[in-house]
């Protein structure tokens, strides 16, 4: 599933990056799952489209989505391509050895490797997966560190305050510059489809009046939103 670059809480997000004239964005969400990925993916694509040299850096261990892309040697730089959707960036895979993960452990190090790619490139997206990580090789306070902007994706529905607020203390103790926040709302389920699914596990109710009952929920527009 990808997420239509004109969205325009996309569009808002990269005109508030552009106007701060930002080239370095960590991507990071609160937990797995909650869409990282995707919309870093997507970043990067809004972009390229606009006409920079666009580098995207996967380093999320717990779930890689990129690999690098067999293309003919008279191509220059690195490609790397989507797993699930097939989409073509240039950019860098997963680190996969101890002596690969290193160079982003080490703030010092991850900065001489920002500076680099910024030499060649004029925005870097960074995807640093979850804060709740069971990896620990590369910790996303240390990406989140080196790069000018940080923006946390957290799962609608899912997320708590408390959990949220312990993700931006987090960053915050990491000196991030979070300038936004995604709330993910592609996995939660409308109020119609909680409702459905509630009264399907009432055992005791008569066929048909449920049938009455699941008729009129899902006709209703205004129970067909998420909450």
């Amino acid at each position: 599933m990808s997420i239509n670059r004109v969205h325009p809480e996309l569009e808002q997000t990269f005109l508030k990056l552009e106007l701060a004239k930002t080239s370095s964005i960590c991507i990071t969400g609160d937990k797995p799952g909650c869409g990282v990925t995707r919309f870093a993916s997507t970043l990067a694509e809004h972009y390229m489209l606009a006409g920079y040299r666009t580098l995207l850096v996967d380093l999320n261990l717990d779930n890689p989505a990129f690999e690098p892309a067999l293309l003919s040697c008279e191509t220059q730089g690195e490609w790397v391509s989507n797993k699930a959707t097939m989409q073509l960036f240039t950019g860098c895979s997963v680190p996969t050895t101890q002596s690969e993960q290193i160079a982003f452990r080490d703030p010092r190090a991850l900065n001489q490797k920002m500076e680099y790619w910024l030499s060649e490139y004029d925005r870097i997206i960074i995807d640093a997966g979850s804060l709740n990580s069971h990896q620990t090789e590369l910790p996303s306070a240390v990406i989140a560190n080196a790069c000018e902007a940080t923006i946390l994706t957290i799962t609608g529905g899912a997320t708590s305050k408390e959990e949220l607020s312990n993700a931006l203390s987090y960053l915050s103790d990491a000196n991030a510059n979070v300038c936004g926040i995604i709330i993910n709302q592609y996995s939660q389920q409308t109020l119609s489809q909680q409702l459905l699914s509630i009264l399907n596990r009432r055992k005791f109710i008569p066929r048909f009046i449920k049938r009455t009952l699941q008729n009129a929920i899902k006709s209703t527009p205004i129970l067909n939103h998420t909450v």
